[in-house]
């Protein structure tokens, strides 16, 4: 009996790894919006925010209009240095939003992104 539950335990283990490694592996997918993207780095966030940079630091204007947004309404977010330039993804738990409120602040920044540079959205 002790052997089978070890057994069982190993083969679920096995499974559960194995999906995790998965979804951690896709990444970010494209969709049909340019500045869109299904799927996040982090999958503790359920947004992320990535500013890029061709080689004069990342777009100021647009990162300033993100953090008005995530200040404004009190949002829990971290932030990650991934370049030399600038280059900044924004973390966004989006956990204490529910419904259209969430949706809205989805469309703000969202909006944020397609009239910034470099600027892409990414949801879980």
């Amino acid at each position: 009996m002790k052997k089978r539950l070890i057994f069982l335990s190993s083969i679920l283990f096995f499974i559960l790894s194995f999906k995790a490694q998965q979804k951690v592996n896709q990444g970010p997918q494209p969709t049909k919006d340019k500045t869109v993207y299904k799927g996040v780095t982090d999958l503790t966030c359920g947004l992320e925010i990535n500013f890029g940079s061709y080689g004069a630091g990342i777009d100021g204007k647009a990162f300033d209009k993100v953090m008005n947004v995530i200040e404004s309404n009190k949002l829990t977010s971290t932030s990650k240095n991934i370049g030399r330039e600038g280059e900044t993804r924004i973390c966004l738990l989006l956990n204490e939003l529910k419904g259209s409120k969430r949706k809205n602040i989805i469309n703000q920044l969202k909006k944020i992104a397609k009239e910034g540079a470099l600027v892409s959205l990414s949801i879980q």
